[in-house]
């Protein structure tokens, strides 16, 4: 007997959402991808019925075609293409003071339930050619040029250091126009058994940072994520600790400049678990968190290193070599905090100073 699934949604009124982000010329869709996200938001939500609303928040772009938005349209109501919640409708507008969970833009009635007699699909697991990997990569070609965040890192950081890590790791790039929203890096998350598992697409800025306003893509949604750098583990020192950071970046800097640690990144917050951390049972996992001006009661420490050292406080009750390094939250100033560096975030800024003082004694 097949098992019912339920497909729920709250009756967000798409048509008044979309009249006062035009009427105030809000553009929540600067690029192609957030448009195409934006179609995908609105199909989800209402179907057919959220056409119209899609147009009128598209056309406050500037290069709003109403051919290409109604193809992009059509595609985003495929039974095949990926379903974007009304979340992120939800987080485009409110940097600009538009809640959509506002009494103004609900809907009457409750919490509708359409239940279905169809059974959930499950999701396939796409096997990726190791050629698709390699196509990304340098192969030997020059790394100057090639993207935003290595050209910073080339100031500061010799240029074979450099191209090893990037190499090492498995990095590849999304285009080779510096200065464009094309412009990214694409890490590849390789398992201890050089399995190729997913890899994730992250757009930078000349200064290095991440591009907020094009957030980071899994390139491959239905397959399962691992630790970026596991692939490592394989031909490493057993004795070699390995330390873990949040973002991937961070795990490319590190490396460079402590390679007496294996430097691996679990890619979000909550991905400090047991499951992401199986494959290193048995070695000194290190763990170093980002500091955030929100603090955790009461210990009174920033939230991602709270929730961090609770769950090495639970590995350790199961036997687990793991620790958590607290000497930058000790250390973090307000401003540091509340711009939520990282390890690699100082240990770039000591490499800059040295660079300074290299060029201040020629």
């Amino acid at each position: 007997m097949r098992q019912s699934s339920r497909k729920s949604y709250y009756p967000v009124d798409l048509d008044r959402i979309a009249s006062d982000v035009a009427r105030r010329g809000i553009d929540i869709a600067p690029t192609r991808q957030t448009w195409e996200l934006l179609a995908r938001c609105c199909a989800t939500a209402a179907g057919e019925q959220g056409r119209d609303a899609f147009h009128t928040m598209a056309a406050v772009w500037p290069d709003y075609s109403r051919h290409d938005s109604e193809l992009c349209y059509n595609r985003a109501l495929r039974p095949t293409a990926r379903a974007v919640s009304i979340g992120y409708l939800a987080t485009a507008l409110k940097p600009h003071g538009i809640d959509i969970n506002h009494a103004r833009y609900r809907k009457r009635g409750r919490l509708q339930i359409i239940k279905t007699n169809k059974p959930r699909p499950k999701p396939t697991m796409k096997k990726i050619p190791v050629n698709t990997m390699l196509k990304t990569q340098l192969a030997g070609r020059s790394i100057i040029g090639r993207n935003q965040l290595t050209d910073m890192l080339l100031r500061y950081l010799p240029q074979s250091r450099v191209i090893r890590a990037v190499q090492r790791y498995f990095i590849g790039f999304n285009s080779f126009n510096t200065g464009t929203l094309g412009d990214a890096l694409i890490y590849w998350q390789v398992d201890e058994n050089k399995h190729i598992v997913n890899a994730k697409r992250i757009y930078y800025r000349a200064d290095g940072h991440r591009n907020k306003k094009m957030p980071p893509m899994i390139i491959y949604p239905d397959n399962p994520q691992c630790l970026f750098g596991l692939h490592l583990l394989k031909d490493a020192d057993p004795d070699q600790p390995v330390a873990i950071v949040e973002s991937e970046k961070s795990a490319l800097i590190m490396s460079m400049i402590r390679p007496d640690y294996l430097w691996m990144a679990c890619g979000s917050l909550n991905n400090f678990n047991e499951k992401f951390l199986e494959p290193l049972r048995g070695r000194l996992i290190v763990g170093f968190p980002d500091v955030d001006i929100k603090r955790a009661k009461p210990t009174n420490v920033s939230v991602s290193c709270a929730l961090w050292q609770q769950v090495a406080k639970q590995l350790r009750l199961k036997g687990w070599r793991i620790i958590i390094d607290t000497t930058l939250e000790q250390t973090a100033t307000t401003p540091q905090r509340m711009d939520k560096i990282d390890v690699a975030d100082i240990a770039l800024e000591n490499e800059k100073n040295k660079a300074i003082e290299r060029l201040k004694k020629k």
